[in-house]
């Protein structure tokens, strides 16, 4: 074909040849450039399948836009002859540049590489056949990737899909993952497998896996595990190698989920590799100080905790190794001691460490109800507070002394969450069982303040004064910290629909406070969100931004987060102003979708603890029988809520936030057929689904008009949606009832917080005026129609802790009928308010889920008006090692559908900065 012109193209010359096409350099005459032509081969213009492969390559390049990624201009045909126009791309595959590569460029390839990928992915482009000769270098060293001739878009049709014939492998050998050597479905975590047997031959100059011919080579990449790459070269750094290994794991949930996170691993080697590091072998010090106490030696009949390190040559069982430590320390702290007296202040680097968990703990992410971010450094950096999960599932306060091995459990702290210090480092206030309560850190009783039912977040001040967020739904509130009533500080602002204020953080002055202001619900952004400064007087209230999560202030920055790293920012607490440009400090940092809480403390001498963000987090749904034994999951991982069985019980319907769009949709789930449907499709928000009693239709929230108001939808799909409530007021629907004349749902005012209301259904549409069930002082939540619909059973934190109570319902000429004193409370010590309660299908018995994490069932006599509660008994205890919620059970009651979240046991352990400051200062 050189020297002829194809449509507006003239050929000048080959440049290669594949399975899939002959690509050609060629000069487009129209634009006057230089381009790539790749012609689908003439032996296989006449498949069907090879065409729509050709059309399937250039449709997964078309939908990129990377630097890293070969772009793509377009497809044509021209006399039966299809050809994709790409950038031409002037250098060497990494195939040719085999050998010439240095250590340094393996490195900045491969996170070039990564950076593509991640690019593709996130348009939900699979390549699936990384390998050298579709790596493209350039002259001016940047990478590309090239060929997505088996790629799979994940919103294309299954018959463009299926590119290969069943049972058949898809990619090349060598560098396929186990499942595509399998033939099984291969999604983004196989390009991370390729990603990684890629690298592993960049650094090593080898395959990590040799078999003499293919099959040998397919049992290998199937059965055998990857050698360390520094036992083929000595020099490779053990976290460079626990980067490469965890993207050639063989199954693909035990692998790195997401080609972004192996770039930021790459790209902290890279940038920690350039400079000198601190070892890791000794425990972690305080920030400079005047007086420095030498490190206490280990104790080994207590739990350990202490600082990953590689172990040194020491004989094995030999007992001097600490010894040996503490001597080094010692001698340090001497050092740093001579120089401060002799007026020499010494130069101080910044130390990374990691914090490990006690033996037999791990760092808990989710406690009782509460989300992830149990940590906390005390004022002066000296010892860390933080909750631990023991191998049973419960949850417990502990704290570590920085300069110890060891940690400490503190006595009846089961279930604490959110812990948090006072001024003086002597006590650490933390939640429990629907309270706010404090104990010293040295141990002893702890000590009630007041009723906080479902806090998020506290701070104490130096005046004596702790301020708090009760629930989920209300502003911040101050309190004596000697215990006392709760009064009021902040208020909502409706301007802006806030919903609530969290997460409240001390400034130096005792006066003045930060705190995260949240409009939006469900872990979906809203513009109104931001971090705002408040004042105890309640007379200040400045928006300092638009932010995501908790905000503290330390070494005269603001830390807080974005985009999954932890940022600092010059602050003035005197002017309450912001300057100069945030800067990174830690990445990945865990963050809580649901909370808006990232997962990180700071000490006031230059420490800071964060805890890495983990490949795997969303829940599963799961079964149980009524003995507590698992049934088995539905589905896959995802960040799931409020789903909930069809009154026949054969679909489930549920919310599901998508990260990508930022979303949260209703979605349909066909328990035989295991088959998701998705439900609804506004780009606002759509959640909290409610089936109708003959399941064909659901009624769900959405702010589509900038507040949570009341949808219904046939279930079919047919017809339009329609709106059943519109009002200013946050409005969460809960319960159908059985005759399908009322929709029970709960409204959120600022003055009473939660009330009960009632939306009668029958009539003509403008009869529907929903109507006051319950409104008092204290939140009442999730009202649920009994069968019979002659009850109510609801939630209400007036105890102090959210409990279930019941009472009558009657209806008539568009009145409640309500008996004097008609109220019974049904749990007793209570119960987790963000799981659900539910009737048997009879009306005999009501299960709920009590805030230790166990499902009980409630005995109910109800006949005529009378009502009592009989037996209420634990029916079994959730073990899952995090955050467990009740949904719903089967008309049967035999099995019971709970929501667990997956990463709930924290498995990366914290990591501690040292003098993070002096980086910035230098900056």
């Amino acid at each position: 074909m050189i020297g002829q012109t194809v449509s507006h193209y003239n050929i000048i010359e080959k440049l290669g040849q594949g399975g899939m096409g002959v690509v050609y350099k060629a000069e487009d005459t129209t634009l006057d450039r230089l381009v790539a032509l790749k012609f689908l081969p003439p032996h296989l213009n006449a498949s069907a399948e090879d065409k729509l492969r050709f059309i399937q390559e250039a449709k997964a390049a078309a939908a990129l836009n990377h630097p890293n990624i070969c772009t793509v201009y377009g497809i044509e045909e021209h006399d039966g002859q299809m050809f994709i126009a790409m950038e031409l791309v002037e250098g060497q595959t990494l195939r040719e540049r085999r050998g010439t590569i240095t250590f340094k460029q393996a490195i900045d390839i491969g996170i070039q590489i990564a950076d593509g990928l991640a690019a593709a992915h996130d348009k939900g482009v699979v390549h699936r056949d990384i390998k050298p000769e579709n790596i493209m270098v350039r002259k001016d060293g940047i990478a590309q990737i090239m060929d997505f001739g088996l790629a799979k878009l994940r919103n294309a049709s299954s018959q463009i899909n299926r590119l290969t014939k069943q049972g058949s492998t898809v990619g090349t050998a060598g560098y396929m993952s186990p499942e595509q050597v399998q033939g099984q479905d291969a999604d983004h975590r196989s390009d991370i497998f390729s990603f990684g047997v890629l690298l592993f031959e960049l650094i090593t100059g080898q395959l990590p896996f040799k078999g003499v011919h293919e099959t040998a080579l397919a049992y290998e990449i199937v059965n055998v595990d990857a050698p360390p790459m520094s036992s083929i070269k000595p020099e490779v750094d053990p976290s460079l190698d626990a980067v490469v290994l965890e993207c050639l794991e063989k199954d693909p949930n035990e692998r790195t989920q997401s080609i972004k996170q192996v770039s930021i691993d790459l790209k902290r080697y890279r940038r920690e590799s350039s400079r000198q590091r601190v070892s890791r072998i000794t425990a972690s010090r305080p920030a400079y100080s005047s007086t420095i106490q030498p490190p206490e030696p280990p104790e080994p009949a207590e739990r350990q905790s202490g600082i990953a390190a590689p172990a040194p040559s020491t004989p094995a069982g030999s007992s001097k190794l600490p010894w040996i430590v503490a001597a080094i320390a010692i001698i340090a702290a001497a050092a740093l001691g001579y120089l401060y007296m002799s007026g020499s202040k010494p130069q101080l680097k910044t130390v990374r460490s990691t914090l490990l968990p006690p033996e037999s703990y791990a760092y808990a992410s989710a406690s009782g109800s509460a989300g992830e971010g149990h940590l906390a450094l005390s004022p002066d950096g000296n010892t860390l507070a933080f909750v631990a999960i023991d191998s049973s599932g419960r949850t417990h306060l502990m704290v570590k002394a920085m300069s110890s091995y060891v940690s400490k459990e503190l006595p009846s702290t089961e279930g604490a969450y959110y812990p948090f210090w006072s001024p003086d480092n002597r006590f650490i206030a933390f939640f429990q069982t629907g309270k706010l309560k404090k104990i010293e850190a040295s141990g002893g009783p702890s000590i009630t303040l007041c009723d906080a039912s479902d806090a998020r977040g506290g701070s104490w001040g130096r005046d004596g004064v702790i301020i708090f967020t009760p629930s989920a739904v209300d502003p911040i509130l101050q309190v004596p910290a000697s215990g006392g009533t709760p009064q009021q500080v902040t208020k909502l602002d409706s301007s802006l629909h806030q919903r609530t204020h969290r997460w409240p953080s001390f400034l130096p002055d005792g006066k003045h406070f930060l705190y995260f202001g949240r409009s939006s619900f469900g872990g979906v952004e809203r513009e109104e969100d931001g971090i705002y400064v408040g004042s105890l007087d309640g007379k200040e209230t400045k928006r300092l931004g638009i932010g995501k999560s908790n905000v503290v202030f330390a070494s005269g920055f603001l830390l807080f987060l974005r985009e999954n790293s932890l940022m600092a920012q010059r602050f003035d607490p005197d002017k309450l102003e912001l300057s100069g440009e945030a800067m990174p400090i830690a990445e990945p940092v865990e963050y809580d979708l649901g909370y808006n809480r990232a997962v990180f403390s700071a000490s006031e001498n230059g420490l800071v603890v964060f805890q890495q963000s983990t490949s795997h987090s969303g829940f599963l749904l799961e079964w149980y029988d009524p003995k507590g034994r698992s049934l088995g999951t539905i589905g896959e991982l995802g960040q799931y809520s409020d789903a909930i069985l069809s009154p026949d019980g054969k679909s489930i319907a549920f919310d599901l936030y998508d990260a990508q769009t930022k979303n949260r949709d209703i979605w349909l789930y066909d328990i035989a057929r295991k088959l998701r449907t998705r439900f609804t499709f506004d780009s606002n928000v759509d959640q909290v689904p409610v089936w109708s009693p003959d399941g064909s239709q659901i009624n769900f929230q959405s702010d589509r008009k900038g507040h949570y108001d009341l949808y219904k939808k046939m279930t079919s799909g047919s017809g339009i949606e329609e709106v059943l409530v519109e009002s200013e007021t946050q409005k969460f629907p809960s319960s159908w009832s059985h005759d399908g004349k009322f929709i029970g749902f709960t409204a959120i005012e600022q003055k009473t917080s939660g009330d009960l209301w009632i939306v009668p259904l029958d009539g003509t549409a403008t009869d529907r005026k929903p109507l006051l069930f319950l409104q008092t002082n204290f939140n009442e939540q999730n009202p649920v129609f009994s069968p019979d619909v002659k009850w109510i059973a609801y939630d209400s934190d007036e105890s102090g802790s959210f409990e279930v109570y019941v009472r009558p319902f009657g209806y008539s000429n568009g009145t409640f009928t309500v008996s004097a004193g008609g109220k019974w409370q049904v749990s007793t010590s209570g119960i987790n308010p963000n799981s659900f309660k539910r009737w048997s299908k009879d009306g005999k018995k009501i299960y709920f889920q009590s805030n230790d994490n166990k499902m009980m069932a409630a005995e109910i006599f109800a006949q005529g008006s009378n009502f009592s509660v009989g037996k209420v008994e634990p029916l079994f205890e959730i073990k899952n090692k995090g955050l467990s919620l009740f949904q719903d059970v089967t008309p049967d009651a035999q099995k019971f559908l709970f929501a667990n979240a997956v990463g709930g046991e924290s498995k990366a352990p914290v990591s501690l900065i040292t003098n993070w400051d002096a980086e910035l200062v230098k900056k």
